[in-house]
């Protein structure tokens, strides 16, 4: 029996079979990426055909944690430290709404829109120690509708963005702003491992397949924040979602995607009452 001959046989099968793998996976690799990358550019292709007008998107995966706030009466507890204004305190502690003595001057306005200027003056009147907690606050958009600046508290380089810690400057009719509202979640912590969440552009795409955004219709940047999901008595949860402003012919809106599910949520609705968990125990039983 030659021996060399069948070896040379069984070398040369095992050869020809990896070759018919390998291109089985480069083919394969390549059904793959043609089956998802056309589809993302005619998704973007088409909401431009339709006049969609949409902002720099990416493709940047993230990794974000779900924060927990405990509930506190800090607003109340430091109210009295602030000078210059006349305030007071919701009666459940969540808001507290002030009265300047010495009006804030901007230069611009709704419609012709404002300066760097009166956002350095806004920035600065928010951590000078006229607003509690200021430090931990950022600007996140002017509400043309309410006619406020809103700044919301950073958790985590994460804005939260659904109300229920941030503050409103209230442009008056004479062009200065004389009072603003504020709530305070308070200090929070991480939760768990850090979730990969979707891009903002896969959000924006979840609007669009989802029939949530015409035609002829302005996207503006979406905007990474928190939501509360969880209201319980003694604690609060908060949950990562793609904030998204758009402007339609019934004006400015805002939409939310959720950054983990992939869904559109609704706009939070206040005051939210909070549920005790002895209550959510016996519901399970």
């Amino acid at each position: 029996m030659d021996f060399k001959k069948i070896e040379n046989i069984f070398l040369m099968t095992f050869m020809l079979l990896n070759i018919y793998l390998l291109i089985s996976f480069l083919n394969r690799s390549d059904l793959q990426h043609a089956s998802t990358a056309p589809d993302q550019i005619n998704l973007m292709r088409e909401m431009e055909q339709i006049g969609i007008d949409l902002p720099n998107l990416t493709e940047e995966v993230r990794e974000v944690y779900y924060v927990q706030a405990d509930r506190n009466n800090l607003l109340e507890e430091n109210s009295d430290q602030l000078e210059n204004q006349a305030g007071s305190i919701a009666q459940d502690g969540s808001l507290y709404t002030s009265i300047l003595s010495d009006p804030i001057e901007i230069e611009g306005n709704p419609d012709d829109g404002f300066t760097a200027a009166d956002y350095d003056v806004l920035d600065e009147f928010i951590t000078s120690g006229a607003v509690l907690f200021g430090s931990e606050y950022t600007f996140l958009r002017y509400d043309k509708s309410e006619n406020r600046f809103v700044y919301a508290q950073i958790v985590e380089g994460i804005p939260v963005a659904d109300g229920t810690s941030e503050i409103s400057l209230f442009y008056g009719s004479d062009g200065n702003i004389i009072s603003y509202q504020q709530s305070y979640a308070g200090p929070m912590t991480t939760q768990g491992s850090p979730m990969e969440i979707i891009t903002d552009r896969q959000a924006v795409e979840v609007l669009f397949q989802n029939n949530a955004i015409s035609s002829n219709t302005t996207v503006r940047q979406p905007i990474l924040s928190y939501q509360r999901t969880l209201h319980l008595e003694d604690l609060s949860m908060y949950g990562p979602i793609w904030y998204i402003p758009v402007i339609d012919a019934g004006g400015e809106r805002v939409l939310r995607v959720d950054a983990i599910e992939r869904t559109i949520i609704t706009e939070p609705t206040e005051p939210v009452i909070p549920v005790d968990p002895e209550e959510l125990d016996d519901s399970e039983d």
